[in-house]
């Protein structure tokens, strides 16, 4: 390691292992257990002494899909892997249900703009990436000109926003979750500003509630993405709710949102403003 780092300038270390270790080791251990223990806290020891050496370096910690994504690890480590799957439309419920479990500057969802997925499906895997680590996979060498400034974009806005991930809190929309749900949000707020994420799998409307911004009016501004057709949307100030529509409701697809707070609104009992965001 002390070779890699400081005589190749190796500034990024992906930490996997994919193999179960079983029960453990009873090779100088008092049980099976015992010497899996003793395993578990070298290794720590040894992540220590190895960021004591070289404090600039960068460790995710994958560990074999995020089964082991527990805070003796990340305590340590940067970011973590959130998971192994590679099917864009179906990482959705993981990246939303990531910050129950790990902070969202920690999280790290993988993003796949490959070169043959229609438009929506393209801006749908990119917003995945976006309100956590963005990772940035799949064939970027091979993507038309036009996908490479999408791809821009998308990177541009995770820039902007991602100072605030370190003390943002973690908001559910439409609650956690379930493996299969038509639709799903996640949303960071960090004081004024909410960033909501929207994912469409089918369905032709939905109402996200933000009870945290009921009474105010609000501002809401499309980040990403910025070259498809926009969603309409309606904010009722009563309920603390953001109706959102899309345009096509026949593919899945994904948009990401600023909301800002204003002042408190002085009627509560109707619907507020809306229109094409844009």
């Amino acid at each position: 390691m002390d070779r890699l780092v400081a005589d190749l300038g190796v500034g990024y270390l992906k930490l996997d292992y994919n193999v179960d270790p079983g029960a453990g080791t009873d090779v100088a251990a008092d049980s099976p257990g015992a010497g899996l223990l003793a395993h578990n806290r070298a290794h720590l020891r040894w992540l220590d002494r190895l960021l004591d050496r070289h404090p600039d370096l960068v460790l995710e910690n994958c560990a074999s899909g995020a089964m082991r994504m527990d805070y003796a690890l990340l305590s340590r480590m940067q970011l973590q892997s959130t998971s192994d799957q590679q099917d864009p439309a179906r990482y959705p419920p993981i990246a939303v249900s990531a910050p129950m479990s790990v902070l969202p500057e920690q999280a790290a969802n993988w993003a796949y703009p490959q070169p043959d997925l229609p438009d929506e499906l393209f801006a749908h895997t990119l917003c995945t990436g976006m309100l956590g680590r963005l990772y940035l996979s799949g064939r970027l060498d091979l993507l038309r000109p036009d996908r490479l400034r999408s791809v821009r974009d998308a990177v541009r806005v995770h820039r902007d926003l991602r100072a605030d991930l370190a003390g943002a809190v973690p908001v559910w929309p439409l609650g956690l979750p379930r493996w299969d749900d038509p639709w799903l949000s996640l949303g960071l707020r960090s004081g004024d500003v909410t960033h909501v994420c929207v994912w469409r799998r089918d369905g032709d409307h939905v109402a996200l509630s933000l009870p945290h911004l009921r009474g105010r009016h609000v501002d809401v501004d499309l980040l990403y993405p910025r070259d498809l057709p926009a969603w309409t949307h309606v904010w009722d100030p009563g309920a603390g709710s953001l109706t959102v529509t899309p345009v096509r409701a026949d593919t899945p697809s994904a948009r990401l949102f600023r909301i800002t707070a204003g002042p408190a609104s002085p009627a509560t009992g109707g619907a507020g403003t809306g229109g094409a965001v844009e």
